[in-house]
């Protein structure tokens, strides 16, 4: 909660130092930051606790898993590369930014790799550190520009972030490099040696699933300076930005709601218990819609004021516009549940077209409403609500299905 509280100082300083429109394109890097850092390299974390993890865990884990961390950023370089003209412009025709955005993709591979590695040595205290260092960067080095430099840019905010996740992540990087990090509750080194291949072949089915919760959440801030064709398109992208920044804090609770249902789940789910799991769904259906009520009248009400008091005045919205992205967050916090019902159940598939179907109708939305803000803000909402219910739909038929097959 620290770090998230320091992430969003860190997004309220460059808020404060740089104009609406400058900060749409900020704010365009930092989407695209956490679709090609999340959306990608979060699978690699998790496979890389994971295989740290398991009983005779496999020699070569950790190598294995940076060279295929490594494999996807090279990937990840030539696809911006390829795309560098439509980047500019989506960045305010900064090729500055796109170079740091490129730089960023290279970093985010040794980033994913140790945490993942930290997690799966059980070392959490550490782990919390290189966070608090990560966030604590970020507003050192945002802080620094805004007093120093006289007329700041979106490019030069955009290398903050690039230093910061560098300079927190390399010495680890090394430390797990050179054997220097003490290691906690691990087991014992096994006899098998795990391949970039495997570490590949896992990672795979967890990747759509994961890069369309990216871009369902931060495809829009992306589009919407891209799609922009006047200064006052460009200076409510800003807003919008601030704003949906503001509305997605609840998501910072996302992490503990996941640990502590993903153990009730499993239980429920080994035990056959569908009746419970039914109930459980109702009570996430139940509390989503509690939450929903609550976002309508904090995002008309309070939402104004809350964007006025943190990034300034010139970054407000109408009451309508914030509690349309509030309701769209609590409707994305619904599907990451439900998402997780389905990780429960070892259904990782049915993960990634829950995702899939809720990435599909926000893009249509996007695409078909003209009001560039009002489109951007359904297609949050539409696109949320989409991926819930269809998750909600698999995870209740998926079981039923199944005992059908069995009987005949």
């Amino acid at each position: 909660m620290g770090s998230g509280l320091l992430v969003n100082a860190y997004l309220a300083i460059i808020a404060r130092s740089i104009s609406a429109a400058e900060y749409a394109y900020f704010g365009a890097f930092w989407s695209l930051a956490l679709v090609a850092g999340f959306g990608v390299f979060l699978p690699i974390e998790q496979e890389t606790a994971r295989l740290l993890q398991v009983p005779d865990r496999p020699q070569q884990a950790l190598r294995a898993a940076l060279l295929t961390a490594l494999f996807i950023a090279a990937i990840q370089v030539a696809l911006v590369a390829c795309a560098a003209p439509w980047l500019a412009g989506a960045l305010g025709g900064h090729g500055v930014s796109v170079v740091a955005f490129g730089a960023l993709c290279l970093i985010s591979a040794g980033q994913f790799v140790v945490r993942g590695a930290l997690v799966g040595m059980d070392r959490m205290d550490r782990y919390a550190l290189v966070m608090v260092l990560d966030t604590l960067f970020r507003v050192v080095f945002a802080g620094a520009v805004t007093l120093l430099v006289d007329d700041p840019g979106s490019p030069t905010f955009a290398w903050t972030l690039v230093a910061a996740v560098g300079l927190a992540h390399a010495p680890q990087l090394f430390l797990l490099a050179t054997r220097r990090v003490r290691l906690g509750n691990v087991p014992a080194m096994g006899t098998h040696t795990v391949t970039v291949g495997e570490v590949r072949r896992a990672v795979a089915p967890q990747l759509l699933g994961s890069l369309c919760a990216q871009v369902l959440l931060n495809g829009p801030p992306v589009l919407i300076p891209a799609l922009a064709t006047n200064e006052a398109e460009i200076t409510r992208a800003g807003q919008f930005i601030a704003a949906f920044t503001l509305a997605r804090v609840p998501l910072f609770l996302v992490v503990p709601l996941q640990t502590a249902l993903l153990p009730i789940l499993t239980r429920l789910l080994h035990t056959g218990d569908r009746a419970a799991l039914r109930r459980v769904m109702l009570h996430i259906a139940l509390g989503l819609a509690g939450l929903g009520v609550a976002a309508v009248i904090l995002g008309y009400f309070a939402g104004p004021p809350l964007v006025s008091l943190i990034f300034g005045s010139s970054y407000v919205l109408g009451g309508r516009d914030v509690a349309l992205l509030a309701v769209g967050v609590a409707a994305y916090i619904g599907l990451v549940l439900v998402a997780q019902v389905l990780v429960a159940s070892v259904r990782h598939r049915l993960v990634a077209w829950s995702w899939l179907s809720g990435v599909v109708v926000a893009a249509v939305i996007m695409f078909t409403v003209p009001d560039l803000l009002l489109g951007a803000e359904l297609a949050v909402l539409a696109g949320s609500a989409t991926g819930w219910l269809v998750g909600t739909l698999l995870v209740l038929t998926t079981g039923r299905r199944e005992r059908e097959l069995q009987r005949a």
